[in-house]
């Protein structure tokens, strides 16, 4: 049963099986050109357009903490990092809570939405928002390379699923020539793309017939990509809550570099409650200077009552206030402390390794 439903390493290939050069013969003879009648050095504009091929693509460096390497050194090592799914596929039996089961709109509709589009190069931050900002990890050219499948993404399963996910979800992003143009605008895609070469390789990627990525089942991607986007507001609940011994403070993205931030987003509708109050208590105050209601008990008693719960939900709320500041700013110590003796601690192992390599050599 298990052979039948899943692949093998001997069975992938490339979700695309025309050829197609990256970048294009076309696109880089007419940056040449452009190079040539600028001058030896770029401009900014000019240089964010030029095409790249596939290992050009890659980044600078990759690695966490102090353990960096050349990305094109380690190129298995920075797609087992770059194509990292597995924080949310812990939670996807949660998922539910934070998006629908269905593709992630085109890239139009999010502008019509009023979405502010933010590029991240954090494969599970893709297609995550909050508010009105909506975080989209940018195409890479290695993606659209067969060569590069083949060498790099053909031998791993896991990888194999993440790309073609990746992949799938831009399918789902341009789906007209006003989607491109969005996602040239925002560099979202290489500078090469047309509209023609694209409806090309979305009709190659979703051939079903020669065993590329079936759209309806999405058999052949990662399981994130059975959501399109997801609330993070939501994600951070469920981490916060499933996870609560780790990362209850923290959630699954700490977006707070300051304490105000914090207590802006989160205490702020305290204000619209105590403004509440305010005009409740105002009101039964000009009730009790009234002639009416002066001997009324039952109206005196429940001004009573609402003085003193007013009163104590004052103290309370700015109680818990203080608590939480307090919590947070020792958590955040702690893991600061922490974290520097631990880097330290590696840099000089790191250094001590180095010093005995280069007294044997």
């Amino acid at each position: 049963m298990d052979d039948k439903t899943t692949p093998t390493t001997q069975d992938l290939r490339p979700p695309f099986h025309k050829p197609r050069p990256i970048p294009p013969p076309s696109s880089t003879s007419a940056s040449q050109a452009c190079l040539d009648s600028i001058g030896q050095q770029p401009v900014l504009d000019t240089a964010t357009s030029i095409p790249l091929n596939a290992i050009d693509s890659l980044p600078t460096i990759t690695g966490r903490g102090n353990n960096v390497v050349l990305a094109k050194d380690e190129i298995g090592r920075f797609l087992n990092q770059d194509l990292n799914l597995s924080r949310l596929n812990r939670i996807h039996g949660y998922l539910w809570m934070a998006g629908r089961p269905m593709r992630a709109r085109p890239l139009h509709r999010y502008k019509m939405m009023s979405f502010d589009v933010l590029c991240t190069q954090q494969m599970d931050l893709h297609l995550l928002h909050f508010n009105s900002k909506l975080m989209i990890k940018t195409l890479p050219e290695w993606i659209l390379c067969a060569n590069f499948w083949k060498d790099h993404l053909c031998g791993d399963v896991e990888l194999h699923k993440s790309a073609c996910g990746f992949l799938l979800s831009y399918v789902w992003l341009l789906t007209t020539p006003l989607d491109l143009k969005i996602a040239h605008d925002l560099s979202l895609v290489p500078s090469f793309i047309t509209w023609q070469w694209w409806k090309d390789l979305v009709a190659d990627f979703l051939d079903v017939g020669k065993g590329n990525v079936d759209i309806n089942t999405l058999a052949q991607v990662n399981k994130r990509y059975q959501f399109g986007d997801l609330r993070l507001g939501r994600i951070n609940s469920i981490y916060r809550i499933r996870y609560f011994h780790t990362h209850f403070v923290r959630g699954y993205l700490y977006g707070y570099n300051r304490y105000v931030v914090f207590f802006e987003r989160n205490f702020s509708w305290i204000l619209i409650v105590f403004v509440f109050f305010s005009l409740v208590l105002s009101a039964m105050q000009v009730g009790i200077g009234l002639r009416e209601l002066e001997d009324n008990h039952a109206f005196l008693r429940a001004s009573y009552v609402f003085v003193v719960f007013s009163m104590v939900s004052v103290v309370a709320v700015l109680a818990i206030v203080c608590f939480i500041f307090i919590v947070i700013f020792l958590v955040n110590m702690v893991l600061a402390i922490s974290h520097a003796a631990r880097e330290q601690r590696e840099r000089k192992k790191l250094a001590k390794k180095k010093s005995l390599r280069g007294k044997e050599a």
